[in-house]
């Protein structure tokens, strides 16, 4: 089912919080209120069992979260390498992916852009970033429902093997 996942069948997709702070959980927890997002929230301290969820989320056994906000700075698995496999996944390449982190560090920022994030925002983000993000991911889910409605089985240049693209033969004047 890929991206969508089992919103379909259950409405409201869920958003990911995989940060190691309790208290960042909370504050980020209540900006989605603040900002009038009534999803609800999945939440993991640590790089491991956010990207367990997330193989489980590609084998349809858990919903697919709308967004994820994701925090660099855990022990263990970092969000840099949950941003990495994260990216690597087909079903998971449009998810919209949110570094949520502390860190102002340019190799830190320039990292998270080269791994895939959508966007990087510093904690805790205001109200309007957070709607701005929300619509963000709920264009990009249209963009992936739209796409399957009007072109089912046409591949993306990304899915097609690179022996079977012939190259186009140029035309000499």
């Amino acid at each position: 089912m890929g991206l969508l996942g089992k919103a379909r069948a259950t409405g409201s997709r869920p958003v990911l919080i995989i940060d190691d702070d309790p208290n960042a959980i909370v504050l980020a927890k209540r900006a989605l209120q603040n900002a009038g997002i009534t999803n609800p929230t999945v939440c993991f301290s640590d790089g491991r069992t956010a990207i367990a969820h997330l193989q489980r989320c590609i084998n349809d056994e858990e919903v697919m979260p709308m967004f994820v906000f994701l925090d660099l700075k855990m022990p263990g698995i970092d969000g840099f390498h949950v941003l990495d496999w994260l990216r690597r996944q087909p079903a998971l390449r449009r998810l919209v992916t949110v570094v949520l982190s502390m860190s102002a560090a340019t190799e830190d920022v320039s990292k998270a852009f080269e791994l895939g994030a959508d966007a990087y925002v510093y904690k805790f983000p205001p109200v309007s970033e957070i709607k701005t993000l929300f619509q963000l991911a709920n264009a990009m889910l249209s963009v992936e429902e739209l796409e399957k409605a009007l072109w089912p089985g046409i591949k993306r240049p990304a899915e097609i093997p690179a022996e079977t693209v012939a190259e186009s033969p140029v035309e000499e004047s």
